[in-house]
């Protein structure tokens, strides 16, 4: 019997093919899914599994010197919710009902928050009080997830705020000893990964894994509470008195460089700062930088006492050198003239001080020379930065013969201090050394660092460079001691209980080339005790309205802030109320 071979037809063929390829497809899609996107959907997969989040370490306190808190952190919580919790409309309605009283928040808006993460877990409250969060993690709503975190307060209010500064909703420093100390103040941050079932809670007994956060440093700070407040106080009181627009008042130790207090104005307040932060407006973003350290002026006649001590030193001159002042004097046929034009006839280098005398001066710095004058503007810290140990310093400018539009009146002027811009900061550093026994000295505001475990380590004082000799401080002193201790016209910048050493600036402000008769800075730069200085200060008013100079206006704030102090710091008096009374 004959047998015959099965023909294939496109009836068999074509589904064959159809269905070879469809299978060959679908090989092709799992090698895709299981091979080559298997890392793709297995971290999918793991992101829907575990939870990842982080856990803040404790930021570290900063205190004063005295070991009192200006800044410290609270235990607090990070509240999130898990999206996938929430997908039933049901649901997200009750859970956001429940969760809202918390928060203080509509439930809308805690609903649509939570649409706007996506998969990601959302953030829908920073820093509940702890004690809420325990209440609501004790409440068990669904795909909520509490978060140990911790935040910032201070203990004494605005005081020394600008020097503090704050910081931001990731606990990172934005402004003051916050920001520049970030990085050792807010520590190492922590993780915690946890299994979660579909409501975003954890699995009781699933894996779990803590990586637990290192916390931050403490700083104590050079600043003195009590200080800080009274000099925030008395630069309070003299802008209102004399109408300026602003001002600072800083203290150091001038043997250090220890700032025992920094108060400026306008400055940043802890009571007004998320208002301020919250206006879209320059001037109230100001508030951020600390102003003397940041912004520039011309120091006036307090420049004298850098001139005087570089020509001393120099050898140029002594206290008792002198010269005729005529009330003005000629440099390339540019008139100058005494602050008040007056003349003053046959004077000594000390009488150039008490009385303020510009050609003296500049009788001082043609005695130098532009080159060496220069040289000791230089060893003094001018046109360069201090150090000081916050952000945003300024370097100051003055103008050298090698810049272009130089003048010789440029050099002639910069001895009774103008054509020359400085910080309120590098004028404490220039004149702390004047006075110190010639030291230059870095200006800091961090005296130490504890680590969590205990460990103290000092900040040490840290000295630049010499910039005259331990001699010349020594006259120097003594001439300003005259300057203080002879107030005929009682002008009251004269300690009732301390001898004393200092000087006036009174600066009109620079505009456009020229000078605004309108509108000044007065200024008095002293010292207390005479002979050995524990402490310097500076009181700088911008723009006071009354006019006054610097001896009349800032220098009784100066003299009465000097008794306060020294009192305080137990700095026995060197005057008896019968000295006092005559």
């Amino acid at each position: 019997m004959a047998h015959y071979k099965a023909q294939g037809t496109r009836r068999v063929w074509l589904p064959a093919a159809v269905f070879g390829l469809f299978a060959l497809a679908i090989c092709g899609r799992l090698v895709q899914l299981q091979v080559f996107e298997h890392g793709n959907y297995a971290k999918q997969a793991e992101q829907e599994l575990l939870g990842d989040d982080v856990i803040y370490a404790r930021r570290g306190s900063i205190l004063d010197r005295n070991g009192g808190v200006l800044a410290t952190s609270v235990d607090t919580w990070d509240v999130y919710v898990n999206p996938r919790a929430w997908k039933d409309d049901a649901v997200a309605l009750k859970a956001s009902q429940d969760l809202a009283p918390f928060l203080k928040a509509d439930p809308l808006e805690i609903r649509a928050t939570v649409r706007e993460a996506g998969q990601a877990d959302a953030r829908v409250m920073h820093d509940l009080s702890y004690d809420k969060g325990i209440e609501l993690i004790k409440k068990g709503i669904p795909g909520v997830v509490t978060l140990a975190n911790t935040s910032r307060v201070n203990p004494e209010g605005d005081v020394g705020a600008s020097i503090v500064g704050f910081t931001g909703t990731d606990n990172t420093g934005r402004a003051g000893i916050e920001g520049a100390y970030n990085e050792a103040l807010q520590g190492t941050a922590g993780r915690a990964v946890y299994e979660r079932d579909t409501t975003g809670d954890p699995i009781p007994y699933g894996q779990h894994r803590t990586i637990e956060p290192k916390p931050g440093e403490d700083l104590v700070l050079t600043i003195d509470r009590y200080l800080q407040q009274l000099a925030e106080q008395r630069l309070a009181a003299a802008i209102k008195e004399h109408r300026a627009k602003g001002g600072s008042i800083i203290v150091m130790d001038p043997a250090t460089g220890e700032i025992l207090a920094l108060a400026t104005s306008p400055s940043l307040k802890f009571s007004t700062l998320q208002d301020d932060l919250s206006r879209n407006d320059p001037d109230a973003l100001a508030i951020l930088r600390n102003r003397a350290v940041t912004d520039l002026y011309e120091p006036g006649s307090v420049m004298k006492i850098v001139t005087a001590a570089a020509a001393i030193d120099a050898g140029v001159v002594g206290p008792d050198t002198t010269y005729v002042d005529t009330g003005e004097v000629y440099i390339e046929n540019v008139r100058l003239t005494n602050w008040d034009y007056s003349t003053y006839g046959l004077q000594s280098m000390t009488g150039v001080l008490e009385n303020s005398i510009n050609t003296g001066a500049v009788f001082m710095q043609q005695k130098l020379g532009t080159k060496l004058f220069q040289s000791y503007l230089d060893r003094f810290g001018f046109g360069k930065a201090t150090g000081v140990d916050l952000q945003g310093e300024a370097t100051g400018i003055f103008r050298r013969p090698q810049d272009d539009g130089y003048s010789p009146v440029d050099v002639a002027t910069q001895s009774f201090g103008q054509s020359i811009s400085v910080t309120p900061i590098q004028l404490m550093q220039a004149v702390a050394a004047a006075i110190n026994g010639g030291n230059l000295i870095t200006p800091h505001l961090v005296k130490a660092h504890i680590k969590a475990d205990g460990t103290r380590t000092d900040v040490a004082p840290q000295i630049v460079s010499r910039a005259i000799s331990p001699q010349t401080s020594d006259t120097i002193r003594m001439m300003l001691g005259k300057v203080v201790g002879q107030d005929p016209d009682g002008w009251g910048r004269n300690p009732s209980k301390y001898t004393a050493g200092g000087k006036s600036g009174t600066a009109n402000v620079p505009v456009w080339g020229s000078y605004n008769d309108e509108t000044q800075i007065a200024s008095f730069i002293g010292f207390a005790p005479l002979d050995d200085p524990r402490i310097l200060v500076l009181v700088k008013l911008d723009q006071n309205a009354d006019l006054m100079t610097g001896t009349q206006a800032a220098g009784p704030i100066f003299a009465h802030f000097a008794d306060d102090a020294l009192r305080y710091l137990s700095v026995k008096p060197e005057k008896t109320d019968a000295a006092v009374s005559r």
